[in-house]
């Protein structure tokens, strides 16, 4: 609701209507007399109220603009960091979708095809048989297998001997 305010500004009376509340009326009024009474009082009498209250009036026109593109450009850097958030999100959803894949995949792929048991089982029964065949298999010549050594000189290569068995020595063609 609109409402008539008598107001002093710089010993000048004036009377507005607004719809403001007193209150803001008078920090408004307070602000305004005062930067004119400073501009006034600094010109030592060279300027006069009606000047000063120019001046001030320019000032504060000036200051408007400044903030206005502050807000412009804070405006523009809001939109900017927005649509590089958007972008971020769209990619952070994308990377948790990989992630649930991986997760899905390496569930899928350690998931025990037997019981624990069991392959424990089956391992010891393999080892049993694969001890068996090698002790079986009759003992064969030397073979020189080539050793590398690592010196700070140039690579020396030293053949080592080792003796190795023959799994399949004693199997004749007609038994397979």
């Amino acid at each position: 609701m609109k409402q008539k305010y008598s107001l002093t500004v710089a010993n000048s009376q004036i009377d507005i209507i607004t719809e403001e509340d007193r209150e803001t009326i008078d920090t408004v009024v307070g602000i305004v007399d005062r930067k004119i009474r400073e501009v006034y009082l600094h010109s030592k009498g060279e300027c006069s109220r009606t000047n000063a209250a120019i001046l001030v009036c320019l000032d504060y026109c000036a200051e408007k603009l400044d903030l206005q593109k502050a807000l412009k450009n804070a405006n523009a850097q809001i939109d900017r960091l927005a649509l590089i958030n958007e972008t971020t999100e769209k990619e952070k959803a994308a990377l948790v979708r990989e992630i649930e894949a991986l997760r899905a995949m390496l569930q899928a792929n350690s998931a025990p095809k037997a019981p624990a048991k069991k392959v424990a089982e089956e391992q010891i029964a393999f080892d049993d048989i694969a001890d068996e065949i090698v002790e079986s298999a009759p003992e064969t010549e030397i073979v020189e297998a080539p050793v590398i050594e690592e010196t700070s000189e140039k690579p020396h290569v030293k053949l080592k001997k080792k003796k190795v068995r023959a799994m399949f020595d004693n199997i004749a063609f007609d038994e397979i």
